[in-house]
């Protein structure tokens, strides 16, 4: 077998031609695209990543904004509460002391009402009291209703004050007696002794009459009047009655 040459040589023109061929028309091109591709496949890779950066931010930014308003409701409902029992202590306060207001006032008006009922019992006691004494005593003699009085008046009349009996007896014309009734010679001339007695000076005192009297003698002037009467004492001691809490 012979090797020829120009075969030879024309299959290696035809190779290196071949060669040029390709990678003129192929290599090239699709060296591009393959970098063209890897290019795109690297820039969507970027976007890929930056996608999920941002995905990743976004979704912390979510739950820290979830976790932020969480945070928000649970305060706001915590002020809530707060705020509700204040306002649900301050109601109860202000109840409370409506309610004590009110229990002291019903119990301030119990007591009114109980005091009021007792002074009506007690004054209709002392009315009643009053009126039976008056009846029991309508019917006394005469003597009686002027017996033991002037001593009485003197001792009235050396109670009062010096400056009282002083006034009394610089002005002894005004001096009157009250009587129940007409006085005897007697019993005048025994109510002017025990007057000078106290009021030295003292004239003979003129008498009125006061038939509503039970008993008594009375001295009136323009300072006043010296009490001396069984009247008197029957309204002392209804005043008496009235302020007696057993009544």
């Amino acid at each position: 077998m012979q090797f020829d040459w120009w075969t030879f040589a024309f299959q290696v023109v035809n190779v290196v031609i071949l060669i040029w061929l390709l990678s003129h028309f192929m290599f090239r091109p699709v060296a591009r695209i393959i970098a063209e591709r890897r290019a795109e496949s690297s820039r969507a890779l970027e976007a890929a990543e930056t996608a999920k950066r941002k995905a990743a931010e976004a979704e912390a930014t979510a739950r820290a904004e979830k976790e932020r308003n969480a945070a928000e409701r649970l305060a706001i409902i915590e002020a809530a509460r707060e705020e509700a029992e204040a306002q649900k202590k301050a109601i109860l306060e202000d109840a409370r002391k409506a309610a004590a207001a009110i229990a002291r006032k019903s119990k301030a008006d119990a007591a009114k009402a109980a005091e009021e009922d007792r002074k009506a019992r007690v004054g209709k006691a002392a009315e009643l009291a009053v009126v039976i004494a008056r009846r029991l005593l309508a019917n006394l003699p005469d003597d009686a209703r002027v017996s033991g009085y002037p001593e009485r008046l003197q001792a009235a009349l050396t109670s009062l004050g010096a400056e009282e009996r002083e006034a009394l007896a610089a002005d002894p014309e005004a001096l009157r007696l009250v009587a129940p009734r007409t006085l005897t010679k007697a019993e005048l001339a025994a109510a002017t002794k025990a007057i000078r007695a106290a009021i030295p000076g003292a004239t003979a005192p003129g008498v009125d009459l006061d038939e509503t009297l039970i008993a008594g003698l009375e001295l009136t002037s323009r300072h006043g009047v010296v009490h001396n009467s069984l009247d008197y004492d029957l309204g002392r001691i209804a005043e008496a009655l009235e302020q007696n809490d057993q009544i």
